[in-house]
């Protein structure tokens, strides 16, 4: 009689284009419904993202915000907003950011983070995107492109802004170019 033998072993990582059926998705529990998908550019894995997957929500459960961390700092922060339980509108706040500092990064010329990132928001000092009640986004953090400090060209710059929500936009900004250096 043959003996089968089982043999436990780890999947190898896959890249998000080898996982078409990936994806990261709001739902409600009771009743269950899906409420949307959140349109990530990888989808999260529990110990394979190098970060945790967080949700903040307002008192009245009006908006939330979630956030994919990576290793360095957010890879994702979406604005939720709710409306009649049912998902409203999607932002990407962190989308949003990028735009506002990608002419100071490409003026400066520094070499991009990676093949992914022009630049990524440093969160090794905490939240850098914080939900203030049902009306606003603030961020307040440094977005690099060389974290460890190994390039040659490197850019940093320091982000304040406030999202409002209701009004769909910044309603302030200040990007203030905090270090920049180029090595021989």
């Amino acid at each position: 009689m043959a003996r089968n033998t089982l043999r436990a072993r780890k999947a190898p990582p896959r890249r998000p284009e080898e996982v078409p059926h990936g994806g990261n998705y709001l739902v409600s529990l009771q009743p269950f419904a899906v409420l949307g998908k959140l349109d990530t550019k990888w989808p999260y894995f529990k110990n394979e993202s190098h970060g945790g997957l967080s949700a903040d929500w307002s008192d009245d459960n009006s908006v939330a915000l979630v956030t994919l961390d990576g290793k360095w700092g957010p890879h994702d922060v979406f604005l939720l907003e709710f409306h009649d339980g049912k998902l409203a509108r999607t932002t990407n706040i962190l989308a949003k950011a990028h735009d506002l500092l990608l002419p100071s990064y490409r003026k400066s010329k520094a070499e991009p983070y990676n093949d992914n990132f022009d630049f990524i928001f440093d969160g090794e000092e905490g939240a850098v995107f914080k939900l203030d009640g049902t009306n606003r986004v603030v961020i307040d953090g440094d977005a690099v492109t060389d974290p460890k400090g190994l390039s040659r060209r490197s850019w940093r710059a320091h982000l304040k802004a406030v999202w409002n929500i209701p009004e769909v936009k910044f309603t302030s900004q200040k990007i203030t170019r905090t270090a920049a250096k180029e090595k021989d």
